[in-house]
């Protein structure tokens, strides 16, 4: 019993060599390199090899050093074999460990950054400025300290939300200017093709009478040329002629006037849905003045902005944080106004696009 126990505990001991051998092994190789990737092939290659000879390794010992229990051959190979089927299960742990933590690296890396690059989206000091308000900072006790720090991080969301809604007036600025320009095209063009064929029947209308108008002409220059003469017969001749062309040629002239009638309707109708058109798209007149307004205020919302940044680094100059903090707050309300005014422009550029899409509309539901 004491042998068995014996050798159970060297048993115990070499697999513990072995596993620290492994993961001093394995510790000591990059898989990760400078972005995080993980060269997969080559980390299970390398910890499956190392793997491999620490096995090889144990088996030797065994060979070298029995136990006082002599063990039949079949027996080694039989624990050979158990080390070498648990080999694959220990390298995916130990391989997939290491995976995680430089996953773990590269998440953590990428969220400093992020956040890094929000906080410096914040108020745009310089460097002069910046030491200044670093050293009122550090001066300030913990409660000035907190009242400061929130003052500073409500002018950073404030001048955050401006720029965020003057790019959204550029995109959508810029879409309603195309519109525009697509929507003055297209109403231009409305009932071009119906007015283009209608014109088109009226001159192939015409061009199929000509011969019978210049047949009827010519009769009656003929009837008018032998009554100047005083021939009955041929004045008689011409005259009959000339009335069976009269009812011909009046069906002709009235089909003429009926499509020439339809040209001008059509025409008209054009005129008018034209003009209904422009007066919606007109609608929008009033908005775009508005926005002038509003991008006048703006202006003065951003100058007022400037002359409080002005006045907060003079005070951070000072290092009096009652004084910097006054001058924090009035900074924050002339972002938060500036903001405002952003946000009503964007409104109005809103409206206007509203006004476009009635008129867009209208002009889908004309029939083709």
């Amino acid at each position: 019993m004491q042998t068995e126990a014996w050798k159970e505990t060297i048993n115990e001991q070499e697999e513990m060599e072995c596993c620290s051998s492994l993961l001093e092994r394995s510790s000591s190789h990059n898989f990760i390199e400078h972005h995080g990737l993980v060269e997969e092939k080559k980390g299970r290659q390398h910890i499956e090899d190392t793997t491999t000879e620490d096995i090889a390794l144990m088996e030797t010992s065994d060979i070298l050093f029995p136990s006082p229990i002599a063990g039949s051959h079949s027996h080694m190979m039989e624990q050979s074999n158990v080390r070498r089927r648990q080999l694959p299960s220990m390298t995916h742990l130990i391989f997939g460990s290491r995976l995680l933590i430089g996953l773990v690296i590269l998440f953590s890396a990428g969220t400093i950054y992020f956040a890094s690059s929000v906080e410096a989206a914040g108020i745009d000091l310089g460097v002069t400025a910046q030491k200044a308000w670093d050293s009122v900072l550090n001066k300030a006790d913990a409660q000035t300290k907190l009242s400061l720090k929130q003052a500073y991080e409500k002018v950073g969301n404030w001048k955050a939300q401006e720029q965020v809604w003057e790019q959204k007036i550029k995109t959508l600025h810029a879409a309603n200017t195309a519109e525009l320009e697509r929507l003055r095209v297209e109403i231009r063009q409305i009932d071009d093709a119906k007015v283009a064929a209608l014109a088109e029947k009226v001159k192939q209308t015409q061009a199929r009478y000509e011969p019978l108008f210049a047949l009827y002409s010519s009769v009656n220059r003929q009837l008018d040329a032998a009554k100047a003469i005083k021939n009955k017969e041929w004045s008689a001749a011409i005259r009959t002629q000339a009335e069976t062309l009269r009812p011909v040629v009046k069906i002709a002239r009235e089909d003429i006037r009926i499509k020439k009638k339809e040209l001008a309707e059509s025409r008209k109708r054009k005129s008018a849905e034209i003009k209904r058109l422009r007066a919606m798209l007109a609608g929008a007149d009033s908005a775009k003045k508005q926005i002038q307004t509003a991008k006048k205020q703006a202006s003065l919302a951003k100058e007022r902005y400037s002359n409080a940044l002005q006045q907060f680094k003079q005070s951070t100059k000072q290092s009096q944080t009652s004084r910097v903090l006054s001058s924090l707050n009035t900074l924050a309300s002339a972002a938060e106004k500036w903001a405002g005014t952003k946000q009503s422009i964007h409104t109005l550029e809103q409206n206007v696009s509203t006004a476009y899409m009635k008129v867009r509309q209208e002009i889908a539901k004309r029939p083709k």
